[in-house]
């Protein structure tokens, strides 16, 4: 009897957890849908402006969050990077400040290289319209 509890138990709870999941599931589709209609226009191309944006976006809010470690970095009082806890706070802060700065400059880089492309996208585009291609 036991047995049989645990097993019905155990089904209930897998199909529960399997009705809470779905619905997640599917609202994460529309929005990478979503997404995916943005960065890419009618011609199936990919849009690098927006992208270019995005990823310069990604690097203010990187420059935002090493501006606000390295405030409460200078804002910390002295006192509590002390002892064995204090230099493991004060090396997790530094830490996290270069992380973040590896993040923004691998997000310029990636502005950097969509602008590029956009610039290079913008120019076909010109040359494909002045009827020099034809296809």
């Amino acid at each position: 009897m036991k047995t049989e509890t645990v097993k019905y138990f155990t089904i209930l709870s897998i199909f529960a957890f399997m009705v809470i999941a779905m619905p997640m599931s599917s609202i994460a589709a529309e929005q990478g849908e979503a997404v995916n209609a943005t960065v890419l226009n009618g011609k199936s191309n990919v849009d690098h402006n927006v992208l270019a944006h995005y990823y310069e976006d990604q690097a203010k809010e990187m420059q935002a969050k090493i501006e606000e470690q390295v405030e409460a970095y200078n804002h910390k009082p002295s006192t509590s990077f002390l002892g064995r806890n204090g230099q493991r706070i004060k090396k997790h802060v530094i830490y996290k400040i270069h992380e973040y700065e590896k993040a923004a400059e691998e997000n310029l880089q990636k502005a950097a290289y969509h602008e590029k492309m956009a610039e290079e996208q913008a120019n076909q585009q010109k040359f494909a319209e002045s009827g020099k291609i034809k296809g």
